[in-house]
């Protein structure tokens, strides 16, 4: 039997623009994506207004993909956990974007790791 193949082409995304949250002056000036949680990364601690308890908001177990606007329009996506492991659970779904794409939906999402190691997002 005859199959089909489709061709695929691979873009490298330059990542230039990647910097550690203290290369950057002011969090609010441009659009960035945020990883790590305001424990870890002050870039995430400034946008959720430097929370005196670091956790507050985070459970155990779970890390968050969020949508921030500030005032002069730019948008930060923070992608941050409770713990480091949690970190890496959300950032495999924003890595792995479109096999999230019906869930990715609102400003914010939970992301749990389930039985098997599955990935939840709600």
């Amino acid at each position: 039997g005859a199959s089909t193949t489709d061709a695929v082409t691979v873009q490298r995304i330059e990542v230039g623009a990647a910097k550690l949250a203290s290369e950057v002056a002011n969090v609010n000036a441009q659009n960035t994506i945020i990883v790590g949680g305001p424990c870890a990364n002050t870039a995430a601690a400034t946008i959720l207004g430097n929370p005196v308890d670091c956790t507050a908001g985070f459970e155990p177990g779970s890390g968050r993909i969020e949508l921030y606007e500030n005032a002069n329009g730019n948008v930060a996506m923070l992608v941050a956990g409770y713990a480091a492991v949690d970190t890496r659970n959300a950032a495999a779904v924003v890595a792995n974007y479109k096999d999230y794409a019906g869930k990715l939906k609102g400003t914010k999402v939970k992301v749990t790791k389930g039985v098997g190691n599955v990935l939840t997002v709600a």
